[in-house]
């Protein structure tokens, strides 16, 4: 078990060093791929859009005013620095605020001109500017060619054939609707600074400044729906520059660096503007409260001073005495003073009923335009405010309710405590008004004793002085609001705007296309190379037949430089001579184990045809022949007889004659021209070559050639095909079995191994022939080893009436046998 365990493991076993070999013996794949890579990288970075990254960068601040205090509480922010952050990131990002900026700069109108691979946005660089006609359709989507035949007449033209479906859009409705043209092609004349009216657009051209006509180059006007442009712009990228800081950096990607810029720092100068008006909402809403009431105390001030004029020229009184203006300065003090209590009971009337009737409350005046410095009530309106402004901006941006559900609870509690705070100064004011009452009837009673005339002349003057102390703090309360207004700052400040300098395109990434180009280049090439190697069921290496059997291996065979099986003989001094040599003398060792002085008997088998079985059998034989040993080569491969051509003799008579008991011994033993080295050939093919195999006449046959000779040589047919070798396995002292580098198959060998882990066979060991020392695999051994011959195409020969495929009759010209 532990055997068959180590086997297992083995042959599951990866080789990376064979992988890593094999990849380096593929080095030209690796350079052809790698070379497509780079070329089709360097075509893709030529011909793709560049694309640019434009930036700016602007900090989110509480300005403080100035002029505030708390008699001018006329402003007022809710929720700190970090909510306005996200207030900024949220309304960048809104479809309303980039629709404003999309319709100011117009950037649906794309200004274009032939570039080397496409259209190139020129954007300012144009020489005209289109004013289009936006409550009629425009032509969407499709170049329209403009070509100056002189500086004020040019030639518009559209192809159709491009497309099959046109449409046009009205800007003001941003309505998209069906156009259908009228032919392939449409072309006509135009003036310059004059409307050009078509079927398809509807626009006028005007010279643009700082610019050059060229006469005869194509220009061509470019125009996209207003949702494409709002939706590309809403992907505007918003981070903090610093971790905590109310820094955000802007950014926007496209191909064209003047686009990108202008449109970074209009979008901030749009936010900007609306930041401000936002934040200055209650001052315009406090002015106009204001100036309502300025208007209708003015009326009442121009009457009672024409009042007072014409009682003075028709009763002839100007000087009062000094009693009755000591009385008359006593109740005008008391009359402005309940005028004063009246005003803030009629803010209080207003604001309750505002309150309790309206759910928006952006329009709410400040206290402070009518005097109240009520702590309370000046906080609470502030924030009331400020909370119906961020609601509102907040109902611009996002349409889902949940956004809305914490800021109404917000407002709502800040209502009822805002309920409560009123109906509390309306009580304190009526007591106020009560005190004042109680004074002014005590100066009326001394009013009394005045004279009529007198007294007349002091209540004309008294409701005028009422009227210029309100009319006066009305213009007091209008400076103080105007000059809070007007200090006012926008939160939102610019620290860098965006500029096009010359700034270097983002894409396409030339370094990193060109990393990936390496890698698919390697990756491609080697993962062929792993596939080749994880499907390569052949035995490639020595250390292959290591991990596939326990077996040892005697000898590595080299390819053959011979024109013939007789590699030994012809070339003595090769490599391959040396391998049979070492081979020789493996067997002599074994044979000494053996403590076996008789004849030595070897059988020489493979797994299939084709291994080199044939010329390891007649190399053995003759490098034994060297040594003056009396040495015989017997053909026992009945079937495809082989041995006889490489030494010149006939087939006529063999093995077969012998144990059929046609001819005795001598009579098929043929001498060869080489001393020491006889051969039987095969002999005719037998109708019955397995019977004949193991008849008792072979055993006869092998016992008498022990006799004449010291090594015996026997070539048998291939193991994995027939059985006959597996009979003549019993009559060996050592058996060689042959394994093919590159052809021989793993699964091959699990024949062998059965028998060999069974004991059924003894003395075996392994020949790897035909072992070239390539980089695919990189392993090395003994000398420079070349090619060992074998059996060529010797296919299925084996059984009768086998049809060769036409790739085997092909190959069989290239091979040995």
């Amino acid at each position: 078990m532990e055997t068959e365990f180590d086997e297992q493991k083995a042959q599951n076993s990866f080789d990376s060093k064979a992988l890593l070999f094999r990849a380096l013996n593929y080095w030209y794949l690796f350079v052809i791929v790698l070379g497509i890579a780079f070329v089709v990288t360097y075509f893709y970075n030529k011909r793709i859009e560049r694309i640019y990254r434009m930036e700016s960068l602007i900090s989110i601040k509480e300005e403080q005013n100035p002029f505030f205090s708390s008699s001018m509480n006329l402003t007022f922010n809710w929720g700190g620095a970090s909510d306005k952050v996200e207030t900024v990131k949220t309304t960048l990002k809104s479809r309303t605020h980039n629709e404003n900026v999309v319709r100011v700069l117009q950037t649906y109108i794309h200004y274009k001109e032939q570039g080397v691979y496409r259209l190139e946005d020129i954007h300012t660089n144009a020489p005209f500017i289109a004013s289009l006609d936006e409550s009629v359709p425009q032509l969407l989507n499709t170049p329209i060619k403009i070509v100056f035949r002189d500086r004020d007449n040019y030639t518009a033209s559209i192809d159709f054939t491009d497309e099959e479906r046109f449409s046009g859009i009205n800007y003001k409705l941003n309505k998209v609707s069906k156009i259908t043209p009228k032919g392939e092609t449409y072309s006509g004349d135009f003036v310059m600074n004059a409307e050009a009216n078509t079927d398809y657009f509807k626009f006028a051209l005007t010279p643009r400044r700082n610019t050059e006509i060229e006469i005869g180059k194509p220009y061509y006007i470019y125009l996209t729906s207003l949702n494409s442009e709002i939706a590309n712009y809403q992907g505007i990228a918003i981070s903090l520059k610093v971790q905590g800081a109310s820094m955000l950096e802007l950014s926007l990607t496209g191909p064209n660096r003047a686009i990108l810029a202008d449109y970074l720092n209009l979008t901030t100068e749009i936010l900007k503007g609306k930041q401000l008006e936002e934040k200055n909402q209650f001052a315009t809403n406090t002015l106009n409260f204001i100036d309502k009431m300025i208007q209708g105390v003015e009326d009442s001030l121009r009457k009672d001073e024409q009042k007072l004029k014409k009682y003075k020229q028709d009763n002839k009184v100007f000087d009062p005495s000094l009693k009755g203006e000591d009385v008359f300065a006593r109740m005008n003090q008391y009359s402005i003073e309940k005028n004063k209590y009246k005003l803030e009971l009629q803010y209080y009337k207003l604001l309750e009923d505002y309150l309790t009737n309206s759910t928006d409350f952006r329009s709410l005046p400040a206290p402070a335009s009518s005097g109240i410095e009520d702590e309370n009530i000046v906080t609470n309106v502030s924030k009331i405010v400020s909370l119906s402004i961020q609601r509102a901006k907040l109902g611009e941006t996002v349409k889902n309710d949940i956004f809305f559900k914490e800021i109404d609870k917000d407002i709502e509690a800040t209502k009822r405590v805002l309920l409560e705070n009123v109906k509390t100064a309306r009580s304190s004011t009526a007591i106020d008004i009560s005190n004042v009452d109680n004074r002014m009837a005590r100066a009326n009673a001394e009013f009394r004793k005045l004279p009529e005339e007198e007294q007349q002349l002091f209540n004309i003057e008294r409701s005028y002085k009422i009227s210029e102390a309100s009319y006066t703090m009305f213009l007091e309360k209008k400076n103080e609001a105007g000059i809070v207004k007007a200090a006012n700052v926008s939160d939102v400040k610019v620290i860098d705007s965006a500029k096009d300098l010359g700034q270097k395109a983002i894409l396409p990434n030339t370094r990193k296309n060109y990393s990936i180009a390496l890698f698919i280049g390697l990756l491609l090439p080697l993962g062929f190379v792993f596939l080749v190697t994880i499907l390569d069921n052949n035995i490639n290496t020595p250390e292959d037949i290591k991990k596939l059997s326990n077996i040892p291996i005697l000898g590595i065979v080299s390819r053959s430089r011979s024109a013939s099986n007789l590699a030994v003989f012809e070339s003595p001094k090769s490599s391959v001579a040396e391998s049979f040599r070492g081979i020789r003398s493996s067997l002599q060792y074994m044979y000494r184990n053996l403590e076996n002085d008789n004849t030595k008997t070897v059988l020489i088998t493979s797994s299939v045809s084709g291994e080199g079985k044939t010329f390891c059998s007649i190399n053995v034989a003759s490098v034994f022949s060297l040594t003056g040993k009396k040495t015989i080569l017997v053909g026992l491969d009945l079937r495809k007889p082989k041995i006889f051509g490489d030494f010149g003799i006939n087939n006529d008579i063999g093995v077969v004659n012998y144990l059929i008991g046609q001819k005795e011994m001598d009579e098929v033993i043929q001498s060869t021209k080489y001393e020491n080295l006889d051969v039987i050939t095969s002999g005719p093919i037998p109708p019955n070559p397995s019977e004949l195999l193991i008849s008792q006449k072979l055993e006869e046959f092998i016992a008498d050639l022990k006799q004449r000779y010291d090594y015996v040589i026997l070539d048998t047919p291939p193991l994995g095909l027939v059985s006959d070798a597996l009979d003549l396995i019993t009559h060996a002292d050592a058996t060689i079995y042959m394994v093919r580098q590159d052809y021989s198959k793993k699964a091959m060998l699990n024949i062998i191994n059965d028998k060999y882990k069974k004991g059924e066979v003894k003395n075996i060991s392994f020949v790897f022939n035909d072992y070239r020392q390539k980089a695919k695999y990189g392993y090395g051994y003994g000398y420079g080893y070349g090619y060992g011959y074998g059996y060529g195409n010797y296919g299925n020969g084996y059984h009768e009436n086998e049809r060769r495929s036409l790739l085997s009759r092909l190959k069989k010209p290239f091979k040995r046998k």
